[in-house]
């Protein structure tokens, strides 16, 4: 149902000559005409906000209230299966149909109108990156942040920690014996979650060293920068991406215990080798 001149005129028709027809309104998620809420919907073409004059209520014997997802996923079956490409309202009445169907039995007669095409949705509902981006689609894998720490190499420790009372010389030792960039900062031994308080990163340890040589008997703690952000182990691999929009590693987290660092590198290495597996 849209303005309602379709389902009114139709209804109307049919049950002149059979005033036993179940006229059934299929209506989306944030539609007043089956009593929801007005709200946003994704939907196109159907549903409204208010009680048009072209819409005679009294012809609808039932509606069967559709949420986007299953318009949507309906609409790409019946593509698929039947081979009529339809819009998203047309996902709607399908999905209602088969609502329907289920309380009556094979010589039950149902028509369905499918008034839309959807040769206008190919770039929406029609496109497996836009149906995720709105979470209309399960993705089939989910990368968990687990599974790149372990995809790591063996030449690293996991965790790779510097004392905060350690000396920023012993600091740049550390990093030029493991040839990283970065790493965080403890309050003491322990790979607890409260215990790291910072972290070092070779560029900011440079340009204070280039100005100020004595800063090599510092403390780390009087140089360090603020702590590496945390990931917890099962999180989507998407939430450590989030932070390297910023960030170039993060700590990965089990428990109220770090259990490694990811760095940007690790995650496109990862990337480039599970497409190679993949393909």
């Amino acid at each position: 149902m849209g303005t309602g001149g379709t389902i009114t005129g139709v209804g109307r028709y049919l049950k002149e000559r059979n005033p036993d027809i179940v006229v059934v309104g299929a209506d989306p998620e944030g539609s007043l005409y089956s009593g929801d809420q007005p709200r946003p919907y994704l939907t196109e073409g159907i549903g409204e906000d208010f009680w048009p004059e072209t819409f005679d209520p009294s012809v609808v014997d039932r509606y069967v209230r559709v949420s986007d997802r299953d318009a949507f996923r309906t609409a790409r079956a019946v593509t698929r299966l039947e081979g009529i490409l339809v819009g998203g309202s047309c996902g709607s009445a399908v999905h209602a149909a088969l609502e329907v169907a289920r309380e009556f039995d094979e010589s039950t007669t149902i028509v369905v109108l499918l008034p839309d095409t959807g040769r206008n949705y190919l770039s929406k509902l029609y496109s497996e990156s836009w149906m995720l981006q709105y979470g209309l689609l399960d993705r089939p894998d989910v990368v968990r942040v687990e599974e790149v720490l372990a995809s790591k190499g063996v030449d690293l420790p996991a965790l790779v920690t510097v004392r905060a009372h350690d000396k920023v010389r012993q600091a740049v030792d550390l990093l030029q014996e493991h040839s990283i960039s970065q790493a965080p900062v403890v309050r003491e031994d322990g790979t607890e979650v409260s215990a790291f308080v910072g972290s070092i990163r070779e560029r900011e340890l440079l340009d204070r060293i280039f100005r100020d040589p004595d800063a090599l008997q510092a403390d780390v703690a009087e140089v360090m920068a603020p702590p590496i952000p945390m990931v917890e182990f099962d999180d989507p691999v998407e939430a450590a991406f989030a932070e390297f929009e910023q960030q170039s590693a993060v700590l990965v987290t089990k428990a109220g215990q770090v259990l490694g660092v990811l760095t940007r590198s690790d995650l496109l290495d990862f990337l480039a080798h599970r497409r190679r597996t993949s393909s």
